[in-house]
């Protein structure tokens, strides 16, 4: 993948101009417990932070340019691949690099920033002068994963409207998408972070999983984030289309851990006999049922039930979440589906919701439909995908 020359002076002042830039490069910082994090350019001659977040007056600046040579990041622009170092002391491979020494850090990464048509911008660098054990949880890394293409996302977007309005510097049409992003970055993700930050690290198995288990949540909301970004810039969610066999499996499954979350409802299935193989996105699949049962779920009284049917009619494989309990005002179901920002309180920060609005954007990725329906007290949602059986 070749790297899109810029301007770093413009490359700077674009970032600059994002909010959300700032507040995902906080969140990297709570999230990895490394004090430094930054946006860097890297091309094949130069390093040059762009946005910077410092947290223990290292003096990083943007605009600051670093060696080349003397980086890690040169190694993550050419091989593409993300460099993880809990603690140089203890890594094989680095712990005789001169960068530690050079830069007074013991904790590092460097995650590759592609724009959407593969173009290599540069990295999501962080790091700090003591060990950061976290770095060591995959789910932390997947998140940082995450934004890094969050950011890719986010660039290509501001470049590719700048080239259209040369002059124009304030789009009203992403007042709403940087408004989200927000909330996302500094509600859903920054504050939990913090507090997770804030704990000390988990010495038993016991006492880790709580803390992997939100570190897998946050790693999760981070994805769904990603994706979030993704549909409203225009690029649609990136699916994996193949023949996939065990589908009605994987549900009963699906319906079994939902069922362990809601006890005190009754979950059941009515799926069909299968071909051996569907063509789908199973993933993605599981992620948009998930969304539907639990959304509905939550909605039932105690003693509810749900009902997950399967139906194949005329070459088309549909999948229907129903219930007869659900308590839903039916003049809200026309807006179900699109992002919804919940109102802040003194207990619960804003939060944006965005589980069925992806899990439409998984019926439309595979040329299908996600529909809600209310009939004689019922709640259905149909999703149809009618590809499956190709």
């Amino acid at each position: 993948m070749p790297s899109q020359p810029s301007s770093t002076v413009e490359s700077i002042e674009l970032l600059a101009s994002l909010d959300s830039v700032a507040a995902l490069l906080r969140v990297v910082c709570d999230i990895s417990g490394l004090g430094v994090a930054t946006v860097a350019e890297v091309t094949e001659q130069r390093w040059i932070a762009c946005a910077v977040e410092d947290r223990i007056a290292f003096g990083l600046q943007p605009g600051a340019e670093l060696d080349l040579e003397s980086t890690l990041c040169n190694h993550v622009r050419s091989s593409h691949d993300a460099v993880i170092i809990s603690d140089v002391t203890q890594n094989p491979t680095y712990c005789d690099h001169p960068a530690p020494g050079l830069y007074g850090w013991k904790s590092y990464l460097s995650v590759p920033v592609f724009r959407p048509n593969g173009t290599f911008f540069g990295t999501l660098c962080a790091f700090d002068p003591q060990p950061a054990p976290r770095l060591e949880q995959r789910p932390v890394m997947d998140t940082l994963d995450g934004f890094a293409r969050l950011l890719g996302e986010l660039l290509a977007r501001e470049e590719q409207r700048r080239e259209a309005s040369p002059g124009a510097r304030g789009d009203l049409d992403l007042t709403p998408l940087r408004e989200q992003l927000l909330v996302l970055l500094e509600e859903d993700l920054q504050r939990p972070l913090q507090a997770l930050a804030a704990q000390d690290l988990p010495t038993s198995a016991a006492e880790a999983e709580p803390w992997q288990a939100e570190a897998r949540r946050l790693a999760e909301r981070s994805a769904a984030t990603a994706d979030f970004v993704r549909v409203r810039l225009g690029h649609g969610l990136p699916l994996k289309l193949a023949l996939v066999e065990g589908v009605n499996r994987r549900l009963i499954d699906l319906l079994a851990t939902l069922q362990a979350r809601f006890p005190d409802q009754t979950l059941g299935s009515e799926l069909p006999e299968l071909p051996a193989a569907l063509r789908l996105d199973l993933p993605r699949l599981l992620q948009a049922v998930g969304a539907l049962l639990e959304w509905a779920a939550s909605r039932n009284p105690p003693g509810g039930s749900l009902l997950l049917r399967g139906l194949i009619q005329e070459r088309c494989y549909s999948l229907a979440v129903e219930s007869r309990t659900a308590v839903v005002d039916p003049g809200s179901l026309s807006q179900v589906f699109q992002p919804a920002l919940s109102q802040a309180t003194a207990e619960q920060p804003a939060r944006l919701e965005l589980s069925l609005y992806l899990a439409q954007e998984v019926a439309r990725g595979h040329g299908g439909s996600l529909v809600a329906r209310q009939e004689n007290g019922r709640l259905r949602f149909i999703l149809t995908l009618p590809t499956a059986l190709d």
